[in-house]
């Protein structure tokens, strides 16, 4: 919703981008509105309040209170006779998508510029990392706020674009096919970003293909004379000729390069004529800090990462990409992505009052980012042994859980990222979820030791000394599905003391 006494829309745009008409009694077109709310207990005076239809709530049960509480006009499937004016619309989640539109072609008029970016990982880190640099610390860049990434998130999120914000960075969760067809027309961008394609959703994506097609779909939704931004191994996997015979698109390909990967390396795949590529490097200093530098045409830059993860160098490249495709030179976003602090329960970094890290990334879970959070925390423990010069390092250990929503491939997928923990030196492993089973047949084909791994029982308080104490040097990992709850297990590993 938008700030009480600030003109949002006026009745006249909502009405037109809404197709809707008029129940009751009609409210002149010029008619100020400062915002739209789903939910009464929000309602700021002057909003229009839009009656959704849930599994468990009619949001038209709710039409009374919301014009007590100052709503001017509600929008609805279904007149209700007596309550206030009301707009009505086939569908109040339609209707959502013509508010945003509304809010859109407003933000637009006004010159006001729109990134949305998607992918299997990394959407998130990507998305804070853009609004750094496009807006150093105290911008006033506009990003979704808590999870507002789906059909009913996305609309808010635009809902709420304030005017005095020049940019919106806005991320897109795609969950089942047809979710673009239905978030499409309010996606209108002017850079679009691909982060990542892997194996998630696979529940209702069926496949890692399926997953490229309707994430991809999201380019269609650029503007003329926007920009493209997306990893360049992408070109390996996946047809791009679509988008790269739209002759009026600018296409910005990443690549990266890691301390340990050979500097000779050529990418064989022929690169799309008119297209441009950001090259970026990683080099670790005498204290094992990563410094990430790029090239791309005549610009330069160099950063100092926070974190030693391959996956937030990446994540780095694709938001200075699409950082300059709005304006700012790629050394400047440089500066200001060092003042990055992640987000909780996303690469974030904690330590317990004994000193040990934890390595706090379990807000989500695929089987690319597990890869990527395994990686992770081997360099970071690596560097806190290295920084402490110790003969014998500290422990390293990992409490996992279950990557949800991967569908008939689960089973598969957890035995393949267990043989991938067999390839890291961890000293126990602590697994909670239904495929535990599967990790452990992974982990011991990789050549691990079956006598690491151990099961979190779902229910009930964990025994005492069920974690081995932790002490200075010794560095955990706790990655899994938000579904899995691994809060719990984090907190009693001392995070938050």
């Amino acid at each position: 919703m938008s700030r009480k006494g600030k003109e949002w829309l006026t009745i006249g745009e909502l009405q037109e981008m809404t197709q809707s008409r008029w129940a009751g009694y009609s409210l002149p077109p010029e008619t100020s509105l400062t915002g739209a709310v789903t939910d009464t207990r929000a309602m700021v005076p002057g909003s229009v309040f839009v009656a959704i239809e849930g599994e468990r709530f009619d949001g038209h049960s709710f039409l009374p209170e919301a014009f007590s509480r100052g709503a001017v006009v509600a929008m609805v499937s279904r007149e209700i006779p007596g309550a206030g004016p009301q707009l009505v619309v086939p569908d109040t989640l339609r209707g959502l998508q013509g508010i945003a539109r509304a809010v859109l072609s407003r933000r637009f008029g006004e010159g006001k510029k729109l990134v949305t970016l998607t992918g299997t990982a990394g959407k998130t880190t990507t998305r804070e990392l853009l609004r750094l640099v496009l807006g150093g610390e105290n911008g006033h860049v506009h990003s979704n706020r808590l999870n507002w990434n789906n059909e009913i998130g996305v609309p808010r999120t635009l809902w709420e674009w304030p005017p005095e914000s020049p940019e919106a960075v806005l991320e897109v969760g795609i969950r089942k096919p047809g979710d673009m067809d239905f978030l499409g027309p309010i996606l209108v961008s002017d850079v679009a970003v691909v982060t990542s394609i892997g194996e998630g959703h696979l529940e209702t994506m069926g496949s890692v293909h399926g997953v490229w097609q309707e994430k991809s779909r999201l380019l269609e939704y650029v503007r003329p004379g926007g920009t493209v931004v997306l990893p360049l191994e992408i070109l390996e996997r996946f047809s791009l000729a679509p988008f790269f015979q739209k002759q009026d698109l600018n296409i910005v390909l990443v690549t990266m390069t890691l301390p340990e990967t050979n500097p000779d390396t050529v990418f064989l795949s022929p690169l799309p004529s008119g297209a441009s590529v950001l090259e970026g490097r990683v080099s670790v200093d005498g204290t094992g800090g990563w410094h990430l530098s790029g090239r791309l045409g005549t610009e330069s830059f160099e950063c100092l990462l926070p974190s030693p993860s391959s996956l937030l160098a990446m994540d780095a490249l694709l938001a200075l990409a699409a950082g300059r495709a709005l304006g700012v030179p790629l050394s400047e976003g440089a500066t200001r992505i060092r003042s990055f602090h992640s987000l909780p329960g996303r690469m974030q970094v904690s330590r317990t009052p004994e000193g040990a890290i934890l390595l706090l990334d379990h807000y989500n879970a695929n089987p690319l980012s597990m890869a990527g959070a395994f990686d992770w925390a081997f360099r970071i423990w690596k560097k806190e042994a290295d920084r402490k010069g110790q003969e014998l390092p500290g422990k390293f250990l990992a409490v996992l859980g279950d990557m949800l929503e991967l569908g008939e491939e689960s089973a598969s997928l957890h035995r393949e990222i267990g043989t991938e923990a067999s390839f890291f030196p961890f000293s126990g492993i602590f697994y909670k979820g239904h495929f535990s089973g599967a990790f452990r047949e992974g982990f011991e084909h990789g050549g691990g030791s079956p006598s690491i791994v151990q099961d979190i029982p779902g229910e009930g308080n964990l025994p005492d000394g069920f974690f081995p104490p932790l002490a200075a040097g010794d560095v955990v990992l706790v990655k899994g599905s938000r579904g899995m709850h691994l809060e719990r297990e984090a907190a009693l590993l001392g995070e938050g003391a």
